[in-house]
């Protein structure tokens, strides 16, 4: 029986002192079946090259890039990509 895909939606906007903490999080959980949805909304400081690094590392990863819209906004990009059986976010801080 195979395992229902889980959508899980990362905003990121400037929270590189905290976001390979919480991508090793999501990325060492025992559930494996994931598709990790990374938002990033306009970062200025080092997250976009630390999404990359995750990206290139893990295909489970997809970053999706936008102007910075705000939160809302960047849960709205992720669930318009997530195609999970089941969706849930994870705040990037």
């Amino acid at each position: 029986m195979t395992r229902p895909l889980l959508s899980v939606i990362v905003p990121v906007y400037n929270t590189a002192p905290w976001l390979r903490q919480c991508l090793d999080s999501i990325c060492t959980q025992s559930y494996k079946n994931l598709e990790i949805l990374c938002v990033n909304d306009g970062s200025t400081d080092n997250s976009a090259e630390i999404l990359k690094e995750y990206a290139d590392n893990d295909p489970r990863i997809k970053v999706f890039t936008q102007e910075n819209a705000g939160l809302s906004a960047a849960r709205n990009t992720g669930l318009k990509h997530a195609t999970g059986d089941w969706v849930t976010g994870v705040d990037s801080d």
